[in-house]
């Protein structure tokens, strides 16, 4: 009998260990101290199947498939992917479970993550047409939903919070279609008007010498006239030809296989930690800016999304971008660039990392998601939070006056 007992307790024992780490499967991170890659075999966590990556917060398939990828998949990539997609995902939520103490990121249902997913997202009825615009290069976070009663019975679906990751896709980045002003015409345009206000000025201070104080003036008047117009057309030239560069700072071909980069899954993971305040559905730079700050934060390196070797070859973003603020910053064209970001890093500096970390969360509940901007909207935002967080309101948000003054605000 007492045998009997102790294989009863053996398996109880085995099967609570299987229940909380499952089988080892090779993993993509960045070296501590570099932004370099390496595979790392890595146990996966609390999964609820023997089998498949089907697990308690997060069941990864392919497509638009209802089953979980099997440990088994004969598709090395797919597996891979998976075992990639459930491993840092994981990552993701211990982050806001124990380091954020997100009350949301505790209580989420199992979210369903996608891979090689490359349906348009569609609210009415969860997949778009497999030949309505195949997506490619990117990944994005999907809300729960349900297609209304008047859609015939066999296309009815409900789903929960999902995440997708698209597939990789080489394409001219000339394809890409219109991307905005590059950096170096940006900095410019900011430029220009300051100096075309400073020649205007100096030339009518020049028109008051030349008609109170003749005897003073050194030099002809149609001199001062030409050398004035003439850093005017400069000015304009170089603005104008400035368009030109985007050689400059892309490349010429454009790929991201969004499901290898670690912090595309914690971005994405934050999304739907956010969205009680701020909707998935809206890519603005207040949004991106935000789930972008979370993914620096977990990833505790300066810059995220830098290049992984026959995955990624996407820019980086930089937490300390130096550039001061352009209100071409508040267009959804420039959803994706890193000033957000270096706003809210800026702010976390300020503050130190716990009392940053807190505030900027707290800081959602002050945001609209569609109409909220980065020079009002969120500075205001991280103000109020500063309120309900700091432990010295009126002396940190005096600090926090001058990060935002430092920042051309």
């Amino acid at each position: 009998m007492k045998i009997y007992l102790s294989v009863v307790v053996a398996s109880f024992i085995s099967f609570s260990a299987l229940a909380d780490v499952g089988p080892s499967f090779k993993v993509l991170m960045r070296m501590p101290g570099s932004y370099k890659t390496f595979y790392k075999k890595v146990e996966m966590p609390d999964l609820e199947s023997h089998n498949s990556f089907d697990g308690k917060y997060f069941k990864i398939v392919k497509g638009k498939d209802k089953e979980a990828v099997s440990f088994e998949e004969k598709d090395e990539a797919i597996l891979q992917k998976a075992a990639n997609a459930y491993w840092h995902l994981n990552q993701a939520r211990d982050f806001w479970v124990y380091k954020m103490q997100s009350e949301k990121a505790e209580s989420l249902p199992k979210i369903t993550v996608r891979l090689d997913i490359t349906n348009q997202y569609d609210e009415l009825g969860h997949f778009a047409h497999d030949n309505r615009a195949p997506q490619y290069n990117n990944a994005l976070s999907i809300p729960e939903g349900e297609t209304p009663a008047w859609v015939p019975a066999n296309r009815q679906d409900k789903w929960g919070q999902e995440i997708w990751f698209r597939p990789k896709k080489t394409i001219l980045t000339k394809d890409l279609g219109p991307m905005g002003p590059n950096p170096l015409t940006v900095s410019l345009m900011a430029l220009e008007r300051p100096l075309i206000n400073y020649t205007a000025n100096q030339f009518n201070q020049r028109l008051m010498q030349q008609f109170f104080y003749p005897a003073y003036v050194t030099r002809p008047l149609h001199e001062d006239l030409i050398r004035y117009a003439g850093t005017f057309a400069l000015m304009k030239v170089i603005v104008y030809g400035s368009r030109y560069t985007d050689n400059l700072f892309i490349d010429k071909y454009y790929y991201l296989d969004t499901v290898m980069v670690p912090e595309v899954a914690y971005h994405e993971y934050s999304h739907i930690i956010l969205s009680d305040h701020l909707e998935m559905s809206h890519s603005t730079p207040v949004n991106e800016g935000m789930a972008d700050y979370f993914a620096a934060v977990q990833s505790e390196k300066r810059k995220i999304y830098t290049q992984v070797s026959g995955f990624s070859n996407s820019a980086p973003k930089d937490t300390q971008e130096k550039r001061l603020y352009s209100h071409w910053d508040e267009s959804n064209r420039f959803a994706t660039a890193d000033f957000t970001l270096s706003v809210l890093w800026d702010v976390r500096e300020t503050l130190g990392e716990e009392v940053g970390d807190r505030v900027i969360y707290q800081s959602r509940k002050y945001l609209k998601t569609s109409s909220s901007t980065i020079s009002d909207g969120l500075l205001r935002a991280i103000l109020k939070a500063c309120d309900d967080i700091c432990d010295y309101p009126k002396r940190d948000k005096l600090k926090l006056y001058t990060t935002f003054g430092r920042k051309g605000f």
